[in-house]
């Protein structure tokens, strides 16, 4: 049994995770700010606090072997209307998580971007070892806050590992934030509200269910670091699939017509983002296994059934 703390566990990624890492055997904190309002389940030990200003991160952290670092202060478009808050506020605390662990022999697995750190590529997926040259804030951030973490495994001889996630979408994303095109998307066309489109709608993504995230990262729970392998990962599933078709298939879903208006491009989103697996599957034995049809499939189930019990 593992004692992992979930920074950020009572979020869309970290309250699915929870309860797959509970299921494990494995003994879970969650860490959140208003934790004992968002989460009702008593398998797990809650903690109260914000994050950017919690001062007790020392005798938070002692206890646990595992810290699962899912907590960010910024998006990539609301990173660019403030850009100093991200360096401020997530490098800063990152780089004192990084101390407190150092100094109790701990693992940080970070949960970083696979959709912004690689910026602008060729049409084909993305492997890890790729160039990165981020293209808004949000990126550049995570990419910093990848590269410090590795220069501690280096010097320090630590054991972290950076999963970098693709788009991740499933239970209990709220479409209200903004965050997860398919759920928003599904929201907009169930209710009838407008979806508003950058570009022309050809923009390819690569998404991932919540489910095989959260496998991916109970994979990495487990991962001991090899000397040979850079511990940073790519978490997709390999395929892209443009917004246009993913409006068709909620469309065909719901049999409900969207309601759709284009907007001129922004400067800070990249026309494709794939990702390739294979070291992914090679070192930490993952493999997606929720392909988007299925997976929109669940999220509209979801959000209908949500409807039904209001």
């Amino acid at each position: 049994m593992t004692a992992c703390l979930l920074l950020g566990g009572a979020g869309f990624i970290g309250s699915n995770l929870a309860e797959l890492l509970h299921e494990q055997g494995h003994q879970v904190s969650i860490y959140d700010r208003n934790v004992e309002e968002k989460v009702e389940s008593s398998s797990y030990d809650l903690i109260e606090g914000n994050f950017f200003e919690e001062q007790e991160l020392e005798r938070i952290i002692e206890n646990h072997d595992v810290v699962i670092h899912l907590i960010s202060s910024i998006a990539p478009a609301s990173s660019m209307d403030n850009p100093r808050l991200g360096y401020e506020k997530d490098v800063i605390k990152a780089l004192e998580l990084l101390e407190i662990c150092r100094s109790q022999s701990k693992k940080i697995i970070f949960i970083s971007s696979g959709g912004t750190v690689y910026g602008r590529q060729d049409a084909s997926p993305i492997r890890v070892e790729a160039s990165t040259y981020p293209v808004n804030h949000y990126g550049i951030t995570k990419l910093a806050i990848e590269k410090i973490m590795l220069m501690y495994n280096d010097l320090y001889q630590m054991e972290n590992i950076i999963l970098r996630v693709a788009n991740p979408y499933g239970r209990g994303q709220i479409p209200n934030k903004r965050i997860g095109a398919i759920s928003v998307f599904i929201d907009h066309i169930l209710t009838g509200k407008t979806i508003s489109i950058y570009g022309d709608g050809s923009t390819v993504r690569d998404y991932i269910e919540i489910t095989d995230v959260c496998q991916a990262i109970a994979l990495a729970v487990n991962y001991r670091v090899r000397s040979e392998v850079i511990p940073v990962f790519n978490v997709g599933t390999g395929t892209g699939i443009s917004i246009k078709d993913i409006i068709r298939k909620i469309e065909e879903e719901t049999y409900v017509e969207a309601q759709t208006q284009y907007l001129e491009s922004r400067s800070f989103d990249v026309d494709y983002n794939v990702l390739d697996i294979s070291q992914t599957v090679l070192e930490l034995g993952f493999k997606p296994s929720i392909e988007i049809n299925r997976g929109i499939q669940q999220c509209v189930w979801e959000f209908t059934s949500r409807i039904e019990r209001l």
